[in-house]
């Protein structure tokens, strides 16, 4: 298998104002002088906690590991620790990546201030997805890739990529972010265009058999890439042919699956608010488009995209009611997730990878949400 290239970092530059910053952590880290390298800081509630506290226990169940995948550990792991022993360097987008897996997942997550808590929420249920999504593929040959993108035409560390990874180094990929919730410059529109010519350009996915991408956002992105900012965020000249935003999109939907799990924004009203979605069905189409209006249940929406892609419908809306219709929002959890991705497959033409149910690995995470398959 060959490794990945080591992704360019760029130090941290110590900022000048005052007040509490989310760093590394992505949320863990409380800090007066906004200096990542600050030593007294005050880590947030275990992310781990909180996700279990969303799915429930878990039994473990623990086949010998792939050669691919890091083995399972038989307690939660402590992500507070993580976060303190880590090297607390902000990624960038100047580095090309190539998975080896057969399966990819990119998950891409909008961190400007119009998105407020929603970031910090996602972050920690998004661990939870690695063992379950590799059910549904049928493969725990999976990799997993993470971006943030902020504005770049106001914001520093304004497109993040980590690399691509499995299992547990998850967490300390997940742990490397800069979210600052008042970045963004209140355009109406944000950096997804630079985030899909990254994709296009630098990222290889050609070994895989599926891969799917999912942009978490409230905001659409521009029509154009601009040149100054494809230089100075990606290292990158634009392809004439590629310039256009559309054009982009086109051409990814051909190597992967793209959808757009998108918040209604409370920043904008008006003209700024109405064009957002449209955009995102003129870029991707309308069953691309997943609207969602609770971030806690991010995985359960990409699962259940998982789950129809697959034909495993009727698995994950077992599991889902299991699980949640016992609490006291249930009813309305489960309706959300349903409306989220009831548009999901309508009209595609794809032939993704459907797994035997026999076939199936049984795999779970150290500390992961419900088993999917466990009737």
């Amino acid at each position: 298998m060959t490794t990945p290239p080591t992704p360019n970092i760029s130090p941290v530059k110590k900022q000048e104002r005052k007040g509490d910053t989310m760093s590394g952590g992505f949320g863990w880290i409380k800090n007066d002088g906004y200096s990542r390298s600050t030593q007294d800081s005050t880590r947030y509630s275990d992310m781990y906690d909180d996700a279990l506290r969303g799915y429930g226990h878990v039994q473990q169940v623990n086949p010998p590991p792939s050669q691919q995948t890091p083995p399972p550990i038989s307690a939660p792991r402590d992500l507070r620790q993580v976060a303190s022993c880590m090297a607390l360097s902000i990624p960038t987008a100047l580095h090309a990546l190539k998975s080896t897996a057969s399966n990819v997942i990119i998950v891409v997550t909008d961190t400007t201030g119009s998105m407020g808590t929603k970031p910090p929420e996602i972050f920690k249920r998004l661990p939870r997805l690695y063992y379950d999504a590799a059910k549904y593929l049928g493969s725990d040959d999976l990799e997993i890739l993470f971006m943030t993108h902020r504005d770049a035409r106001t914001d520093d560390h304004a497109i993040q990529v980590t690399r691509f990874g499995r299992g547990q180094e998850l967490d300390t990929l997940l742990a490397s972010f800069y979210i600052d919730d008042r970045s963004g410059g209140g355009q109406g529109t944000e950096s997804q265009e630079l985030v899909t010519y990254y994709l296009l350009k630098q990222v290889d996915t050609s070994s895989a058999r599926n891969v799917y991408c999912f942009f978490i956002t409230d905001e659409a992105g521009c029509e154009r890439v601009e040149e100054y900012l494809a230089q100075r965020e990606l290292g990158l000249s634009v392809d004439p042919e590629f310039a256009n935003t559309q054009a982009i999109f086109q051409m990814l939907k051909r190597r992967m699956n793209v959808y757009c799990v998108l918040f209604e924004t409370t920043s904008y009203s008006g003209d700024l608010k109405n064009r957002i979605k449209p955009w995102w069905k003129r870029m991707l189409s309308p069953e691309g488009v997943l609207p969602l209006d609770d971030e806690r249940r991010i995985v359960d929406v990409i699962l259940g995209t998982l789950a129809v892609m697959t034909n495993q419908l009727a698995i994950f809306t077992k599991d889902l009611r299991s699980r949640q219709l016992p609490t006291q929002h249930g009813i309305v959890n489960v309706q959300s997730v349903m409306k989220s991705i009831s548009m999901v497959g309508k009209g595609t033409d794809s032939d993704p990878f459907v797994p035997k149910p026999k076939t199936v690995p049984l795999l779970a995470g150290p500390a992961g949400t419900k088993s999917l398959l466990d009737r």
